[in-house]
């Protein structure tokens, strides 16, 4: 597909900043494309055992964009981290002409790496992914729309872009390729690649699982983050609580930099509400009893008996074909009531 066919108007909802980007880098707005597929994708499969499957009709629902909750969190986190991903690949495969290969680490760059005995293990080479270019193209596609108007949960979604890039910066893996005859390693090459997309989404949503509640400090851009401790406060700090005795509030913190963050609790994702794409669990599959008990918000469950046919006895016919007579299996699935 040539740069004059890439249409952005196939984008909704693009802001002019957004717009003007997308008509200038038509190739790399390709490979955006491509990432926020590969997020709606990966979100879908880390929550589908969830309340909440990451399902809606604009892809994540309308929740997780409208309620600032740890949903929300990690939908933004692997959105920003997805365009960044997609286009690091695609720098290294040469699609974008405007983006060559990626750095090799700083403290190899004139040096082979040798074992403990002086022998060579690999050299670095090869063509590394550029995720260097995908965070910088992403942050100023990704985050310019939040940046237009800032108050608190334009910061928190900045703050969640922001984690999923240094995430996914901080996961890049040594691949390396042997050369020599017959399948010898006489030499190793080895480059810097960007992990699976599947990989990269469990450890995001471990970090989800961790999301810190914040609230703005007043009269700044600082995300605060509420310990479960609290300080004396007395004097003109206390007037307004206790008419001037002695009294307490909780101690905050600046919220981390590695952390996901939320403003809001997540809503209940048992009751239906189609204002946000939230539709309960009525007729979600659910594995057995624990899972459908989980899953269900404790309004049971039916199931369904099914036959299934498949392969089976299968042998080995020289040469070359397999022949295979065919099965029937009851399978029992369950689904939410």
């Amino acid at each position: 597909m040539g740069p004059e066919r890439f249409n952005c108007n196939s984008l909704p909802g693009l802001s002019r900043r957004q717009r003007e980007i997308c008509l200038a880098n038509p190739e790399a707005m390709k490979a955006v494309v491509t990432g926020l597929q590969n997020s709606i994708i990966e979100c879908r499969t880390q929550f589908s055992d969830e309340k909440w499957n990451c399902t809606g009709e604009n892809g994540f629902g309308n929740a997780p964009l409208k309620i600032a909750s740890k949903e929300a969190a990690y939908v933004y986190a692997i959105t920003a981290a997805g365009v960044s991903h997609a286009l690091a690949r695609a720098c290294s495969k040469g699609l974008i002409p405007d983006c060559a290969c990626g750095e090799l680490p700083k403290e190899e760059l004139h040096r082979n790496v040798r074992s403990s005995s002086g022998e060579q293990e690999f050299i670095w080479a090869g063509c590394s992914d550029n995720v260097k270019y995908g965070n910088a193209f992403g942050r100023r596609f990704i985050d310019s729309t939040e940046k237009q108007n800032i108050d608190a949960r334009s910061l928190m979604n900045l703050h969640n872009n922001r984690v999923g890039r240094k995430l996914l910066s901080n996961s890049m893996r040594k691949q390396c390729k042997c050369h020599g005859v017959s399948g010898s390693c006489v030499t190793k090459t080895c480059w810097q690649s960007v992990p699976a997309f599947d990989n990269f989404a469990k450890a995001l949503k471990q970090k989800y699982q961790k999301a810190r509640q914040v609230t703005l400090k007043p009269q700044t851009s600082d995300l605060m983050v509420r310990i479960d401790e609290y300080e004396t406060v007395t004097g003109q700090r206390a007037e307004r609580y206790l008419d001037n005795r002695v009294t307490y509030e909780p101690r905050m913190k600046r919220a981390a930099r590695n952390d996901l963050v939320f403003l809001e609790e997540s809503p209940d994702y048992c009751e239906p509400d189609s204002n946000k794409d939230i539709m309960g669990p009525k007729g979600r599959e659910c594995r057995d009893e624990a899972h459908c008990q989980k899953l269900c918000c404790g309004r049971g469950w039916e199931a369904h008996r099914e036959l299934k046919e498949e392969p089976c006895h299968c042998k080995f016919i020289w040469c070359c074909e397999v022949k295979c007579e065919t099965c029937v299996r009851a399978v029992d699935r369950y689904f939410c009531r």
